[in-house]
């Protein structure tokens, strides 16, 4: 990270604001391409909106966005990088789960919030604080426990308009040992704020491998996909790959020839347009039952398990689409379609990207305050960003994301935007798989599956799709013996939190204390336990870190890649063998033979340096744990994604537009992939630089080549 007093210079090519991951791909192609480029960031981290934390600075990150006043007095052409974060979310709740033992001691802190109910925030967090201390009994009050001692009492104190913490004007001796244990493991955590996955043959996947960034990083496969069914009120695996339409039990022979031949159609759909052309914008769902007459399990599997991208209206050009680049994928480096980033996704590829950027020329500053934008409104250009040491920086370029506008900038945005669009996000630490055997997995809850308030006369039902990614300690996103589940889903309203949006579907995967909707507790925690002298009590979690079974699916790199790009032959035989099954009556297999890794005298390609990697078959997996995770620590919040697009208000034609070289980034969309974000980095820059190569291969420094 760069200091600003060392700067030999302060006129760049471009300047980029905020190291999200759509800014660090065009820092990296523009440095690449040989622009100068000065990347600022007011964050001391990575990644923006798509950042990873510990668990101690994901408090940090909500107690942020939750406090900060979205009030403002400044002048128009001020930059108010914080207020404008804090806006973009809402509804932010913590949630700490109490053990649920019936001798876990309970400390009421009614009465010191009610003695010092006038008193300043920080006297009454101190008289808080004091109050826990000294009734927690425990011997040990290390450094830890006295920081979970005060992060509680800090929530508990908290005024009535903060909406960073649940009620707690409770405490309970469980809670601190949770505390105290997330505490300790802070770094063993990587919450990702936006949770997305890579298609193995998609866009980003593509990018990584021809620039050659993504050689240094690694990747666990996709191990499973599950879907919610309404009628039996279960979460169930859908088969996914041509091994799990053979084995799977969940389709009849007919519908697995149903959805053997619409495999095979959809991976070749471009050159078929007239099967599909009448139907390019219907919705999806309709041309798949019309045209090749998909029973609804059948449906289930191709429109969520395979071709769903976040869009519930996908029209049947949209859909075809994303079943194509999700059917490609699969073999690409085992039996499935979708890798995930060790160490938190969202930030360790931005950091990737720049790398790069940095590498070629990139100057960085990380924490480093902005003041105001220099605009020549005759011209409508904008001129240079002044920081907060009153240092003018200009450049040809300005790229940023919405936080970093100024007042009059950020005004015609929102002048533009008509139908507005958020995210409600759930981040939820359990003490076990959610789905049994099963550690890396994505489960999806179709719009209207769901009853989001079955105590209210009027139940209202999820209007979008709920996603649920559940991650693992292989990943390095969390201890082995935790498991992450983040859950997220389009929202169309400001006012309904996203834990009244996204509960029901938490309800049916976990069991969460005092909820009695939620899955039943784990036998030894729901009977109760004889009385112990409290000294003796273990409030900790059963599981101690390193305790959990060794996972069989390896880490990988992008250039293990098997030769298996042959899909629509390999779809082709599996038809053809359901077809000769169904003429003889031979039982399907329960295991079919898995394709050989390619070797470097049989296929050209170069031999693996792991092992080929399979998803777990659906004979051998738990559709859920037989016994039900419990959810230890929650984090709720709301993200907006509004954006302009036709119908514009009317009116806002009338509007003075932004400086022509200006580029205002969108925000992270809720689709389960990053190839949103690709694309738009892939626009700007051959917009700015027409011609130009993206991202062309980095020399390799094992070559003797200067670069990456």
């Amino acid at each position: 990270m760069a200091d600003i007093d060392s700067l030999d210079t302060t006129v760049f090519d471009a300047i980029i604001l905020g190291t999200g991951f759509t800014q660090t791909i065009v820092a990296a192609a523009l440095a690449r391409a040989g622009k100068s480029v000065l990347h600022l960031d007011e964050n001391d981290y990575y990644g923006g909106e798509s950042g990873a934390f510990g668990f101690r600075d994901l408090l940090t990150w909500a107690d942020k966005v939750a406090t900060v006043s979205s009030d403002s007095s400044s002048g128009d052409d001020k930059i108010e990088f914080n207020k404008l974060v804090a806006r973009a979310y809402d509804h932010v709740e913590v949630q700490l789960y109490r053990e649920g033992r019936s001798n876990d001691t309970v400390i009421d802190l009614t009465s010191v919030l009610a003695s010092h109910k006038d008193a300043s925030v920080e006297d009454r967090v101190k008289a808080v604080e004091e109050h826990i201390t000294a009734a927690y009994t425990r011997n040990d009050h290390s450094k830890e426990v006295k920081e979970a001692i005060y992060t509680l009492a800090s929530w508990a104190a908290a005024s009535e308009s903060l909406t960073t913490a649940a009620n707690f004007k409770t405490v309970s001796f469980s809670q601190i040992a949770a505390l105290e244990e997330f505490v300790k493991t802070t770094r063993k955590y990587n919450f990702d704020l936006s949770p997305k996955l890579l298609y193995s043959r998609g866009p980003l996947t593509n990018l990584l491998i021809s620039s050659g960034i993504g050689k240094y990083l690694e990747f666990k496969l996709l191990e499973r996909t599950a879907v919610y069914e309404t009628l039996t009120d279960k979460v169930e695996m859908m088969p996914t790959s041509k091994e799990d339409v053979f084995v799977s039990k969940a389709l009849s022979l007919k519908e697995k020839r149903l959805l053997m031949k619409f495999l095979q159609f959809a991976v070749d759909y471009e050159n078929q347009k007239e099967v599909w052309e009448d139907y390019k914008s219907a919705l999806f769902t309709q041309f798949a039952q019309r045209a090749y007459g998909l029973t609804d399990k059948v449906l289930t599997a191709v429109v969520y398990a395979i071709g769903f991208d976040g869009n519930d209206y996908a029209t049947t050009a949209e859909g075809l689409k994303s079943v194509k680049v999700y059917l490609q994928s699969l073999g690409r480096y085992g039996n499935s379609a979708y890798l995930c980033p060790l160490y938190g996704v969202g930030s360790e590829l931005a950091q990737a990207f720049c790398r790069v950027a940095a590498v070629y020329g990139g100057i960085y500053m990380l924490q480093h305050e902005l003041d105001k934008h220099n605009v020549d409104k005759e011209a409508n250009q904008w001129k240079s960003v002044v920081d907060q040491t009153g240092q003018t920086l200009q450049a040809n370029q300005l790229i940023c994301t919405r936080e970093y506008l100024s007042k009059d900038m950020d005004a015609y945005l929102e002048a533009r935007i008509l139908n507005r669009s958020y995210v409600s996000h759930c981040i939820l630490v359990t003490d076990r798989s959610a789905f049994g055997e099963t550690t890396l997995c994505k489960t999806l809850f179709p719009k209207g599956s769901l009853v989001l308030n079955p105590d209210e006369a009027h139940p209202r039902k999820n209007e979008h799709t709920i996603s649920v990614l559940q991650v693992c300690g292989g990943t390095m996103s969390c201890p082995n013996d935790r498991f992450i589940l983040y859950f997220w889903a389009e929202s169309d309203s400001p006012k309904t939190t996203a834990k009244e949006e996204l509960t029901a579907a938490i309800r049916k995967l976990v069991h969460i204390p005092g909820d009695a909707l939620s899955l039943k507790a784990p036998v030894s925690e729901s009977t109760p336990e004889p009385a112990h002298e409290e000294t003796a009590v273990d409030f900790k979690a059963p599981h101690h870190l390193g305790d959990a079974p060794a996972e069989d699916q390896p880490r990988m790199s992008l250039d293990q890649e098997l030769d298996m790009e042959q899909v629509r032959e390999e779809i082709l035989k599996a038809e053809k063998k359901l077809f000769e099954e169904s003429e003889t009556n031979t039982p399907v297999p329960s295991r079919p033979s898995t394709p050989a890794p390619p070797t470097a005298s049989g296929s050209g390609g170069k031999p693996l340096s792991k092992p080929f990697q399979k998803s777990k078959s659906a004979t051998t997996l738990s559709t859920m744990s037989d016994v039900a995770p419990k959810a230890l620590f929650s984090l709720f919040y709301k993200r907006t994604t509004s954006w302009p697009r036709v119908p514009y208000p009317i009116g806002s034609e009338n509007l003075t537009p932004l400086p022509s070289n200006l580029t205002v980034l969108k925000p992270m969309n809720h689709s389960l992939d990053f190839e949103a974000a690709t694309e738009e980095a892939r626009a700007v820059f051959e917009r700015l630089c027409p011609g130009a190569e993206f991202l062309p291969p980095t020399p390799d420094p094992e070559d003797g080549v200067s670069g990456y």
